[in-house]
């Protein structure tokens, strides 16, 4: 029998931290995960670990929240995170995942929790990328409820000499005029400013906002110093481009943020940018980068994708799996 624990601090708890030493991943992290209670998010958290009753052997993790709504309560992995869901043991087998999720299944009975909503990683991310996890999740009876669109670059198999005529005519183009740097300070109020202004800026020309306020992303990169990555693209000596890379784990590289400033739209910067930040990819020995999505509300942008193909991306799904409890 496999049993459900919940943990109720991840940052003194042992047993979690050393699972994820062994097959680490960002949105498992207690140090990014903390954001959300240093800036008063008030979610309410249901980390569970799942073992075999009666030892310390850890088969999966997961991050999860509570969420009330119209009288009933919902278990959501998770908000304040890009991704939920089950962080597996390596090398786990599909009978072990049959049984983690009736596990799972019944810790939501028991709690009373009218739903579950899980926002899946693309298969992808997994140690061992195979799509065993969907085929038990659905057989176990979660429905797909929603779908994206990610693309993620083979980084081993990026090759200046691949992407197509037009872009390599314009990267090098603007390899004589940009000059592309991390951001190897310590941020903060003073000199993160102009910095996060050209994403601000960059944002509110789409009508959205940073998923991060000015402070957290300050927060976020002083507690992961080695686990976030800044760039900055510069003509001359003003600020042109940024670029906000995350290290999900040894083998993948999530693209949170690439913003250019409009004023140097017509230097393409931003793609300019892109290429470098996947050239530093390759050259620390990351073998994906995830781009980002190509979607919105349900519709494929088409000029999005077809400007990520044009980098060597591939599409992935993101999926939401959705469980009522009865």
């Amino acid at each position: 029998m496999t049993e459900t624990i919940r943990v109720k601090n991840i940052d003194k708890d042992i047993e979690w931290n050393e699972f994820l030493r062994n097959q680490y991943n960002l949105f498992f992290d207690r140090r990014f995960i903390s954001y959300n209670d240093e800036f008063k998010k008030k979610i309410k958290w249901h980390h569970l670990m799942f073992r075999p009753e009666g030892t310390n052997k850890i088969l999966a993790v997961m991050t999860g929240c509570e969420r009330n709504a119209d009288g009933k309560k919902d278990f959501v992995s998770c908000d304040g995170l890009s991704y939920g869901g089950f962080l597996w043991k390596r090398k786990t087998d599909l009978i072990t995942y049959f049984e983690v999720i009736e596990s799972f299944k019944k810790y939501l009975a028991e709690n009373k929790f009218s739903s579950c909503i899980i926002r899946n990683p693309p298969f992808r991310y997994n140690n061992i990328p195979n799509e065993e996890t969907d085929y038990a999740l659905m057989k176990k009876g979660f429905e797909v409820t929603g779908i994206s669109l990610t693309n993620i670059i083979d980084v081993r198999d990026f090759n200046f000499k691949k992407i197509s005529g037009p872009k390599k005519r314009s990267i090098k183009k603007s390899s004589s005029v940009i000059t592309v740097e991390l951001f190897e300070e310590e941020p903060d109020k003073k000199n993160f400013r102009e910095f996060y202004d050209v994403l601000l800026r960059n944002r509110e020309l789409k009508n959205v906002k940073p998923t991060h306020s000015f402070e957290e992303l300050i927060y976020l990169k002083n507690k992961l110093k080695d686990e976030i990555i800044l760039f900055t693209a510069k003509i001359e000596t003003e600020l042109a481009a940024v670029c906000v890379l995350f290290k999900i784990n040894s083998d993948m590289i999530l693209n949170f943020y690439l913003a250019g400033d409009e004023k140097f739209k017509m230097n393409r910067v931003s793609e300019f940018l892109l290429y470098k930040s996947i050239e530093w990819s390759k050259e620390n020995g990351y073998n994906y980068y995830d781009i980002g999505t190509s979607d919105m509300n349900g519709k494929l942008l088409e000029g999005l994708y077809a400007f990520k193909k044009k980098f060597l991306a591939h599409g992935f799904l993101r999926k939401t799996y959705e469980h009522k409890i009865k």
